[in-house]
């Protein structure tokens, strides 16, 4: 499958580039940086430069599904927060609208449904993510929404909880598991236009999981 990855070359989107990469899926890599072009390529996948602030029209050509991993980052002001996390995504959606590309994933955080519950710092983004959910979730296409908890950087578990809400429940997961996540939801009919939370820690590996939701 011919798959875009925006935000190819951030901490989460390095990690689904290389599974796809293994899976033998065709990556075309979205990145901002010609620079990152290198990495991209010595992990299978094929680089081009482009800028969600900018015209992303050209993008999504050829692609069959898009994982949308782009993101500012909680730390950034608001105006740039809402110019990647939800002005780049709506475009993104709304280019695939236009060019026929029915299968999106979108990276988003747990605590979208209610934004002014968040930390202070993070209000702001997790309002940019919860406006490109809405309008993700309107939009005509073949939608995921994946929504980890807190990340860090341990290795590969394998195992996840997955459920279509937490229900506030606080916990961390790895990049390396979200990664993992967002590459077995491609073709899982059982994630298709289905929003849902995942945290590390649980007892079920992540296929299981998805398929349990």
């Amino acid at each position: 499958m011919n798959i875009l990855v925006a935000g190819a070359h951030g901490k989460t989107g390095l990690q689904i580039v290389k599974l796809l990469t293994e899976r033998e899926h065709n990556v075309l890599a979205m990145i901002r940086d010609d620079a990152q072009s290198d990495e991209m390529e010595k992990l299978g996948a094929t680089p081009f430069v482009a800028n969600l602030e900018g015209d992303i029209e050209f993008a999504v050509e050829g692609a069959e599904a898009v994982i949308f991993a782009a993101g500012s980052g909680p730390n950034t002001g608001e105006d740039k927060t809402l110019s990647v996390d939800r002005d780049g995504a709506v475009k993104m959606i709304e280019s695939c609208e236009r060019n026929g590309v029915e299968r999106f994933i979108l990276l988003s955080s747990v605590g979208t449904d209610h934004p002014e519950e968040g930390p202070e710092k993070l209000q702001h983004y997790l309002k940019a993510k919860a406006e490109s959910e809405e309008r993700l979730e309107k939009s005509n296409l073949n939608y995921t929404i994946v929504r980890p908890g807190m990340l860090n950087n341990d290795p590969e578990t394998n195992h996840i909880i997955a459920q279509e809400s937490l229900k506030g429940k606080i916990g961390q997961i790895s990049r390396s598991d979200v990664a993992l996540s967002i590459v077995e939801s491609i073709e899982n009919p059982n994630t298709y236009r289905k929003t849902f939370e995942i945290i590390g820690g649980g007892k079920m590996e992540v296929e299981k999981a998805l398929n349990n939701l």
